[in-house]
């Protein structure tokens, strides 16, 4: 159902603003509004002071997760500390992780490019230091080096030795007499020869001692790093440090909040006085108002305001409140509009139940439901739980189980057994329900006050008497043999053809007929014919319904036919299989159907939607 909601203005000192929203906001559900501009009022503008802290507690939140903690009272500017405080110390941490980090990343590049030489025994600090040898590791590309053996590998100014070789590249040291240097260097350049450097300093280090020693004495140090790196990584805050600073992130939230919602407030020229307008609950405004009443710091008045303006928000037991969940898809009820939530629950376990009736199917999807409800908090898991029970009473009233008629006697029918039975029911149903909806338009349009609507629309009064006057006529040609009265057909019908200059009557406009005689005559015409199909094709849209349940039976009946003429383990199989594919396909296209019915069949009738969401800004107190 909707709530009923009230309209509301607070106005106090500006030194109370602080009061008001500590004490009321943080124990009532209200949804303040902007105060309609004034030239003797100028919005709250000050910028929220906690809006950097909030974004390291949040930080902080998301790092050691939002788990309940007892909380104890903190005051704002030891929250805000505590907060700042453990973001400076983390940030100095991660920065001593990032220069680490690049330390790690500086060895693992050296050990990378002198890995290809640690068959190198020779000191490579003393070949740095020969006066008359010149000497470069690197490494080329393979066809470079092709290059390099056809045309230079004669030369005795130059001895290349290679050290590693795989398809792409060959590494290897060359060596040259020092005059020769220059002429050397230029000729492996032309061959893009990468120069490695064997003796690079890493951290600001240089050590000395053969490629093999080099190697373990920085892989050495790599560990240490890589050790260093994971410490500082799961350092955390000293024990019991992280409790306090989850109040203390709590704190700052509810901190923000409270400044945040006093952008609301619209203050007086000199910002002396300040003023919150908003929608609450009828019951919380009452109770809100006898506590002002009692409060000489503030006053509560209750303005008048539009209620097409009013925010929905829906109250419903714990049960139907789950398929609020489609009403919303649907779109929300707007104020003083009928909620469908209850029968959309009704209707959509019925339908749901009837069509995919089957004890071991429903067990199967009820628990299912019961585990995605219960494990990620999502209605529609507690959905599937009450439309997979539906189905289990409809299962035993089928006596089917996973497919199988004959191991429960059916305490209604078997819909494959009667299937014009089966069918006809069915529409019989659809005629009920489509009924239903035409009452719940007549309710709506008698509340809102709209009597012309009420009495000759093709959902009002003339409506229900012209469709049911039909159905009745069907019944008597179909089941009884006899002729269709025509004459229950007149009065509903020149209702309905007469349903503007009726209307225009009602609400005491001039001018009967809008337009002319001719373009009344026309509009009348295809409106008629509209409603005439409209009727039908909903009606005899509800045949899907005895539609699928037949359907069910017939597809569990193959399953059961393959799984014949097979060793046990092969029907086993089959029938599992069959029964998993038929549930899970079935089960998803009749809830799309359903809801297709619910929607289109029904909602169609008698509901709009277009309701403005209820978002309360009732902050936490801490």
């Amino acid at each position: 159902m909707v709530e009923k909601m009230k309209y509301i203005s607070i106005t106090g000192h500006i030194t109370a603003m602080n009061h008001v929203v500590n004490r009321y906001f943080s124990r009532y559900d209200i949804q303040l509004e902007k105060v309609a501009e004034h030239p003797d009022m100028e919005p709250f503008t000050t910028l929220n002071p906690y809006a950097q802290t909030l974004q390291k507690a949040e930080r902080f939140k998301e790092m050691f997760g939002d788990k309940s903690v007892l909380h104890i009272p903190v005051s704002a500017a030891d929250a805000v500390n505590r907060v700042e405080e453990a973001h400076r110390a983390y940030e100095a941490r991660d920065e001593a992780i990032r220069e680490k980090e690049r330390q790690k990343n500086e060895i693992e590049a050296y050990l990378q490019g002198i890995a290809p030489f640690l068959s190198l025994e020779a000191d490579v600090s003393e070949l740095g230091g020969c006066r008359y040898l010149h000497f470069r590791a690197g490494r080329m590309a393979s066809a470079h080096y092709k290059q390099y053996e056809t045309f230079l590998r004669a030369d005795e100014k130059i001895i290349f030795i290679t050290t590693k070789r795989d398809a792409a590249y060959v590494w290897g040291i060359y060596f040259t007499p020092t005059v020769h240097a220059q002429e050397a260097d230029a000729v492996f350049t032309s061959l893009q020869f990468e120069v490695i450097p064997l003796t690079a300093e890493c951290m600001g280090e240089r050590k000395n001692g053969t490629v093999a020693e080099l190697d373990r004495v920085w892989q050495k140090r790599l560990i240490r790093l890589r050790v260093e790196i994971r410490t500082l990584a799961e350092t955390l805050l000293p024990e019991g440090s992280v409790g306090r600073l989850r109040i203390a992130c709590d704190k700052v939230r509810t901190l923000y909040d409270a400044f945040d919602v006093k952008k609301f407030a619209a203050l007086s020229k000199g910002r002396r006085v300040f003023t919150f307008v908003g929608w609450m609950g009828a019951s919380d405004a009452d109770a809100l108002e006898n506590e002002i009443g009692n409060d000489p710091l503030v006053i509560l008045t209750r303005p008048v305001s539009e209620e097409e303006t009013a925010p929905t928000r829906l109250r419903n037991p714990p049960l139907v409140r789950q398929f609020e969940f489609f009403t919303r898809l649907y779109g929300l009820p707007s104020y003083g509009e009928t909620d469908p939530t209850f029968v959309l629950a009704v209707t959509y376990t019925l339908l749901f139940g009837l069509m995919f009736g089957d004890v071991g199917h429903g067990l199967c999807l009820a628990l299912v439901g019961a585990v995605i409800g219960a494990r990620y908090k999502k209605p529609l898991g507690w959905i599937i739980t009450v439309v997979g029970a539906s189905a289990m009473g409809f299962g035993f009233l089928y006596g089917s189980v996973f497919g199988f008629e004959d191991l429960l006697p059916a305490l209604w029918r078997r819909p494959s057994a009667d299937i014009m039975g089966t069918l006809l029911f069915a529409v019989g149903l659809g005629a009920g329900l489509i009924v239903l909806s035409m009452v719940l338009y007549m309710y709506n349009a008698l509340r809102q006050g709209r009597m012309g609507d009420f009495l000759f629309t093709a959902n009002g009064a003339s409506g229900l008497v012209f469709y049911a006057a039909l159905v009745y006529g069907a019944v008597r040609v179909f089941y009884m043999g006899r002729n269709f009265p025509i004459w229950l057909l007149v009065i509903p019908l020149v209702l309905l053809a007469l349903k503007h200059p009726f209307t225009r009557l009602l609400e005491g406009r001039r001018g009967l007929l809008e337009g002319g005689v001719g373009a009344f005559l026309f509009q009348t015409i295809m409106e008629l014919f509209e409603t005439l199909l409209t009727y039908a094709t909903n009606t005899v849209s509800f045949v899907r319904v005895g539609a699928f349940a037949v359907s069910h039976a017939g597809m569990m009946h193959v399953v059961l036919q393959l799984s014949q003429g097979v060793n046990v383990s092969g029907r086993v199989l089959i029938l599992v299989l069959g029964n998993v594919l038929v549930m899970g396909i079935e089960g998803l296209l009749v809830g799309i159907q359903v809801l297709r019915l619910d929607f289109y069949e029904l909602f169609s009738r008698f509901y709009k939607g277009g309701g403005r969401v209820f978002i309360s800004h009732k902050i936490n107190r801490i």
